[in-house]
């Protein structure tokens, strides 16, 4: 127990000196991606600061999680934490140096007793004095936090339909698969087992030299492949089995077997995004290409996907005529898709073209 109490003593004394030091260099990340104009880094460094406060600061628990812009709370940290971060730095520097200078002299006995002392009561006053201007920065920090993210009526109502749209997604995403499995080990299974009947029956036929007849089936023979290969590109449409079996890279580059143009990937994912991002992913992209194949007049098509180390960007490029609307129908959805997952997606699409799609969606580990 009484270590316990030993390491809480030692834990309050400089968990506010490293969260106040990590808390300058977040003012300066987070001032450098609003510049940067970098909507969705902000969203994670708005993150990463609540866990800050929370773990350095011991700031309620309800400065978890992300509610509203933060850009009023990087612009008034900038204020403050870049110059108090640099002052405390050096202050720091300045006390622990001199209470280990003074400390080292006392130990070899190179100054006496009371200037000793005195000296490393000095020492200790100034970190002492750092400690609590690293303590005011954090309530500053916890403050304006409070006041630019935290939380009222109208947030908790928002933070819990962004958490039941993300559901709603997951289930829409849980029911096509049950649909496409149904497809393929119901529906699919059976056609094959008509096919391969007909198939029987004709080789009958032509035995007995019954040739009208074989004709005729020879014709449903078709039909029943033309009906499997359809039912194959619905079940693909409503969700490729691939994508859990094999991955977004795999489901992507079988994406040109789907359409009527080729593509040209470029394709940069060094470790499997979550489920639910790779679905978005993959359909975005999907969207995007047959919009492209059947409205733009494209001759080229062009699909890069990249994986940053905390977000997945999605980028389809066509040369064609340009003009898609970006309050479509298709292009609505797959928009809503992306945002309940946190995400954006822009179009850009001037007339006369070319029509480019982005969706940058947040993976991180």
């Amino acid at each position: 127990m009484t270590v316990v109490d030993e390491f809480s003593l030692l834990r309050r004394a400089y968990y506010p000196l490293v969260g106040a030091v990590v808390g300058f260099f977040t003012a300066v990340s987070g001032l450098a991606m609003l510049v940067c104009g970098n909507t969705l880094g902000l969203r994670g460094h708005v993150r990463r600061e609540r866990r800050r406060l929370v773990r350095w600061f011991h700031a309620p628990a309800e400065c978890e999680l992300p509610d509203r812009d933060p850009t009023g709370y990087v612009l008034l940290r900038a204020l403050y934490a870049v110059v108090g971060g640099v002052v405390l730095i050096a202050a720091s520097v300045a006390a622990l140096g001199y209470f280990g200078w003074a400390l080292e002299l006392t130990l070899v006995h190179r100054i006496p007793l009371m200037t000793s002392v005195v000296s490393l009561a000095v020492g200790a006053i100034g970190i002492y004095l750092c400690r609590q201007f690293a303590v005011a920065l954090g309530q500053g920090d916890i403050a304006t936090a409070k006041r630019y993210l935290g939380d009222d009526g109208t947030q908790l109502r928002l933070r819990e339909l962004e958490r039941t749209r993300a559901d709603v997604v997951r289930a829409v995403d849980d029911e096509r698969r049950r649909i496409e499995r149904s497809l393929h080990d119901g529906v699919q299974q059976r056609t094959v087992g008509l096919a391969l009947q007909l198939g029987r029956v004709r080789r009958i036929m032509q035995r007995q030299n019954m040739t009208a007849l074989a004709d005729e089936i020879d014709r449903a023979v078709e039909e029943a492949t033309k009906l499997m290969a359809d039912l194959r590109e619905v079940a693909w449409q409503i969700y490729p089995s691939i994508l859990d079996e094999r991955g977004l890279e795999a489901t992507l580059r079988g994406l040109s077997m789907h359409t009527t143009m080729p593509l040209r990937l470029e394709l940069h994912i060094d470790r499997e995004p979550p489920t639910a991002v790779a679905a978005a992913t993959y359909f975005v992209v999907a969207e995007a290409v047959t919009n492209a194949a059947k409205h733009s007049g494209a001759k080229d098509i062009s699909v890069t996907v990249m994986h940053p180390a905390d977000r997945l960007v999605a980028t389809v490029r066509d040369d064609g005529i340009g003009g898609a609307n970006p309050e479509g129908g298709g292009l609505t959805g797959l928009r809503r898709r992306v945002a309940a997952l946190d995400g954006v997606l822009t179009v850009h699409s001037p007339a006369g073209g070319p029509t480019i799609v982005t969706a940058e969606l947040p993976c991180a580990s």
